[in-house]
């Protein structure tokens, strides 16, 4: 006989023992109440499992709670058992979704999307298709929105799902991304950010993505701590670099994301923030291992690799690694020489991997016109306050390529209409152009403070202003753009010397 005792959401401190409706409360009235007075006699002679289901999950910090009632009050009539949002979606998939719970036009796209899940190269297409059609739905009432994200939930949970039986979380890393990209579009765009029942629906969303985070860097990890590791997914030297570029990426934005959500915990839950630390400390050791212990993390192929070279040294000098992150540009500054000294190759400014293999393979030439990569590099020489690099690198140009092109982009008050559907820097903002290297470091500081004034239009974004900035990072790496300006500049110096 199941006895199913359902709840919403988190099982957490809140709500473990804090009122009548709580967990603990259900379940003792189950036992004294209940099974004793309610059930037929029949059914008291069945064996018993009583479940606590919830769309969410068990907080680690109630998990001594838990684990110590249902050894107290297990029996050998009774046993305890609890379903999560992974259960639940286990027995969605197994029972219902061809049939019942989603409409007609969704069936589609989604059995497409768990067809092709298991497939190295797969774009995730369908997925993408399921959710702008969602999302295109007009939806006028409390309910209809909340169902739309609950909907987009489970799609979501679905892809995890079929992620881990494939073992193969990538495409679930991916996903992630995507669904809150556009989540969070169409909340703005239907005015929705200001309604809390919204916002408490789009963080069980990010609460899916810290866990596709956690899991997909316990999957990893242990490749970060051998020499080349990654060589072996890899089919020849250029896929082995560029893979390598892929996951600097993916476990800096782990790692922001991870401090996220540490910082909006620190007051409310100072246990559970105390266990993000620890993950946000595990994280960047294993991505200054991935670093160190594969070549190719010197020696960027496209300029666009700037944007994981940004997100690690952000990661970098949010954990105050500021060391290693001054080490590792004196590298790439090394990298860059030493790649155009031998074979006159400069990181490609626009990424096409065919003219790429072909320079590789001596067929082609990469000639050294505009750079946004190497401005990156200057900027973070400044805010590191390391005037060395940044000599080395005046060096690199005068000595290699001084007629290049540097640039850096800004964004523009229309920025944030692409942020969460497309490359915003290739269809918004202005580029600084012909950038000038001044002989002395502190005018260069001067500027960039300057222009960090003058020059702030993100201070109106509503990833800003609700405090949901991290979504700007998951921007750039999956669409391949450009980092907002302020999530490095905001670590300068606010004053200018006298």
């Amino acid at each position: 006989m199941f006895l199913i005792a359902v709840k919403q959401g988190n099982i957490t401190r809140n709500n473990w023992d804090s009122s009548t409706t709580s967990v603990r409360p259900t379940l003792n009235e189950i036992l004294d109440f209940y099974i004793p007075k309610v059930i037929t006699k029949s059914q008291k002679l069945l064996p018993k499992k009583i479940v606590v289901c919830t769309n969410g999950e068990l907080d680690q910090t109630v998990l001594n709670n838990w684990n110590g009632f249902i050894d107290n009050a297990t029996t050998k009539e009774i046993e305890f058992e609890f379903w999560g949002i992974d259960k639940i979606v286990s027995l969605v998939d197994r029972h219902l979704i061809p049939e019942q719970i989603f409409p007609n036009e969704y069936k589609t796209l989604l059995r497409k999307t768990l067809a092709f899940i298991d497939l190295v190269d797969y774009d995730l297409n369908h997925y993408y298709s399921l959710l702008e059609n969602l999302f295109s739905k007009k939806n006028t009432s409390k309910k209809q929105i909340v169902k739309t994200l609950r909907i987009v939930r489970i799609c979501f949970n679905t892809i995890i799902k079929w992620s881990e039986d494939a073992e193969n979380l990538k495409p679930a890393f991916i996903a992630s991304e995507r669904t809150l990209l556009l989540s969070w579009k169409w909340m703005r765009e239907n005015n929705l950010l200001k309604e809390n029942y919204v916002l408490d629906e789009f963080y069980q969303i990010h609460q899916m993505k810290i866990k596709v985070g956690r899991e997909y860097f316990l999957k990893t990890r242990e490749h970060f701590y051998v020499k080349h590791s990654l060589f072996k997914y890899s089919r020849n030297q250029l896929e082995y670099s560029l893979t390598v570029w892929e996951q600097i990426g993916i476990l800096s934005s782990l790692i922001l994301v991870e401090l996220f959500e540490a910082e909006i915990h620190y007051q409310e839950n100072t246990e559970y923030s105390k266990i993000c630390y620890s993950n946000v400390r595990e994280y960047v050791t294993g991505l200054q291992y991935l670093i160190t212990n594969n070549p190719p993390s010197k020696y960027p192929e496209y300029d666009e690799h700037l944007i994981e070279i940004s997100l690690a040294l952000i990661a970098l000098f949010k954990t105050q690694e500021n060391k290693f992150a001054s080490q590792w540009i004196e590298y790439l500054i090394s990298g860059l020489n030493d790649y155009y000294k031998l074979k006159k190759f400069i990181p490609l400014f626009t990424s096409d991997y065919e003219k790429l293999a072909n320079i590789h393979l001596g067929n082609d030439i990469s000639e050294p016109h505009s750079s946004m990569l190497i401005p990156i590099l200057i900027e973070w020489s400044v805010i590191l306050n390391e005037p060395k690099l940044y000599e080395l690198i005046k060096k690199l140009i005068d000595q290699n390529y001084p007629e290049i092109n540097l640039q850096i982009w800004f964004p523009e008050m229309t920025t944030e209409n692409y942020l969460f559907n497309s490359n915003m820097s290739r269809n918004s903002g202005h580029t600084k152009c012909s950038i000038n290297l001044y002989s002395d470091f502190q005018e260069y500081k001067n500027e960039m403070i300057e222009e960090k004034a003058l020059l702030f239009e993100e201070k109106d974004f509503t990833i800003f202003k609700n405090y949901f900035y991290y979504l700007g990072y998951l921007s750039s790496r999956h669409y391949r753009s450009n980092l907002l300006p302020v999530y490095w500049r905001e670590f300068l110096n606010e004053s200018l010397p006298s």
